[in-house]
């Protein structure tokens, strides 16, 4: 019964290392391919007015970047 024993726990290591493929998910693939609805009005003017912010918010980044002695109108003197 030994031999037998350790016959059959192979043969069920055996079975349990085979890959089983993927379940096939239908579900899934059909709401893939489906198109969003489009947002409500309020969603897009949420939407506009966060670009709006963002295009602020990279304009300020710009300032920071800026020679501040630059953008003065006067004449720059030397050092």
């Amino acid at each position: 019964m030994g031999l037998a024993g350790f016959l059959a726990a192979l043969l069920c290591g055996a079975a349990a290392q085979q890959e089983m493929p993927p379940p096939d998910d239908a579900g899934t693939r059909q709401t893939a391919t489906q198109k969003p609805p489009p947002p409500s009005t309020d969603d897009a003017e949420l939407v506009k007015d966060l670009a709006l912010l963002e295009r602020l918010e990279l304009l300020r980044n710009l300032d920071l970047f800026e020679d501040p002695e630059a953008s003065d109108a006067g004449p720059q003197r030397q050092q």
